[in-house]
């Protein structure tokens, strides 16, 4: 549908975003989505709100994004899946196209991001944050970066190669066992009808 000419990457198990943006799929990344993922995390680390990724980094790393693009491919959102273990990632990497603030495209790459972990069966998921109210919105409870020692080591090792840490509020989720993952489809479909009984 929307992306097969653009990815064979299987799309998440959703298309639509909500009425505000009827033409948004969200999907995994391709390749060829690393150049537009570098474009749009670029202004967000150049202000100090995001780490600087390279997009050699983020080909690299590329099955762990999730994007929102639109019709014609373009990547207005993303957010990553960052594995710091079998049972712990962080939700890394969430940027909005300036120009698509305020259409839940933020939210639904976050979601994306979700659907992935599960499927990796992955059960803790935290983020770091400069507002309160994006992650609390998504049932994250607020807690200490402290909890998260891997992360720590990975911002001491940022600090000695010259990268400037910006201090940021912690947020965490359990995704639990109940959950079952939707399978990863090649493309998004619209839902079957459902036959109605007569009778």
């Amino acid at each position: 549908m929307h992306n097969l000419p653009f990815s064979s990457k299987p799309a998440l198990p959703f298309s639509r975003v909500d009425a505000a943006a009827p033409n948004v799929t969200v999907r995994r990344a391709a390749r060829t989505d690393a150049d537009a993922i570098g474009d749009l995390v670029g202004p967000y680390s150049a202000q100090g709100l995001m780490l600087p990724r390279t997009v050699e980094q983020i080909a690299a790393c590329i099955d762990n994004y999730v994007v929102a693009v639109d019709d014609a491919g373009h990547v207005l959102a993303c957010a990553a899946l960052d594995e710091y273990s079998p049972s712990l990632a962080e939700v890394s990497s969430v940027a909005v196209a300036e120009s698509q603030h305020g259409r839940g495209l933020g939210t639904q790459v976050v979601l994306g991001v979700e659907r992935l972990a599960r499927a990796r069966d992955i059960d803790e998921l935290f983020a770091l944050s400069l507002t309160d109210n994006f992650f609390l919105a998504l049932s994250y409870a607020p807690t200490t970066i402290s909890r998260y020692p891997e992360k720590l080591a990975r911002y001491e090792a940022l600090s000695k190669a010259g990268v400037e840490i910006v201090p940021k509020r912690c947020f965490q989720k359990m995704l639990g066992t109940s959950w079952s993952a939707p399978q990863l489809v090649e493309h998004a479909v619209a839902p079957k009808a459902r036959k109605r009984k007569v009778g």
